[in-house]
């Protein structure tokens, strides 16, 4: 998928609507797609994406550094 389809798919992830995407938000997703340790793996991907430390992804920093994590660690090709 490209860049463009993963932040697609992230604002689908954004069940509320509130332009942010949670720990919580990002566990069902992850559950979805059957990435195994949803729980812990959407709390640590927020954790060290989470720039300004409210405690969501949101704003478009942290929306490519978690563009990036998910292709390094969760094995989502993303590409250019």
């Amino acid at each position: 998928m490209t860049e463009q389809e993963f932040r697609n798919w992230l604002k689908k992830v954004d069940l509320n609507g509130d332009g942010r995407i949670s720990s919580g938000e990002l566990k069902q997703a992850l559950h979805v797609l059957g990435i195994s340790w949803p729980t812990a793996r959407a709390w640590w991907a927020v954790r060290k994406n989470d720039v300004n430390h409210n405690h969501y992804i949101d704003g478009d920093l942290e929306m490519k550094k978690l563009t990036q994590y998910a292709a390094k660690h969760w094995g989502v090709v993303v590409r250019a």
